[in-house]
């Protein structure tokens, strides 16, 4: 399964990915209605990805009062019916990473994976959004902690590589 990965100690702030996103989804360039959004930490001098996770066990799916939300089975995204909305916001009071933001008519804006193409990886120039297999991601990280650790036991055994 693929999931939008972000690195925040890469991200520049330069909003590329918001400016791909609505240029995607309203075919205008702008931040506005955006739903991946940079949060700047002006006093940290940090810019934050903020992307929806896809979550498992969705805290917005279930939250919401009319079921307008459901999982896309091709590409785990989280999908709204917009015609079963009723914009109450509920969904983004129940996301923990505050990925979903609401539109001017306080309909919420989720990401939709662009369809299993997100344009906001594909253009971020600094590789701080990715869409990546998740399973890669673990091997990844067991690979590196098996290599961490065997380095640590060479040097408690005196033995430099």
């Amino acid at each position: 399964m693929k999931k939008l990965i972000t690195d925040s100690k890469k991200c520049t702030g330069c909003q590329a990915c918001m400016i791909a996103c609505t240029g995607e989804h309203y075919q205008i360039y702008s931040t506005e209605n955006a739903r991946v959004k940079i949060v700047k930490l002006e006093d940290k001098g940090a810019d934050i990805p903020i992307v929806c996770k896809q979550c498992k066990n969705a805290p917005c799916i279930k939250a919401c009062p009319v079921a307008a939300l459901f999982k896309n089975e091709q590409t785990n995204a989280t999908l709204l019916n917009e015609g079963e909305c009723i914009g109450c916001g509920i969904c983004a009071e129940a996301c923990p990473f505050g990925a979903i933001v609401l539109d001017s008519n306080e309909y919420p804006l989720i990401c939709d994976l662009c369809k299993g193409s997100p344009k906001c990886a594909e253009i971020c120039p600094v590789n701080a959004i990715k869409f990546e297999d998740t399973n890669k991601l673990v091997e990844k990280k067991r690979n590196k902690l098996a290599e961490r650790e065997l380095t640590k036991n060479f040097k408690k055994w005196g033995i430099t590589i």
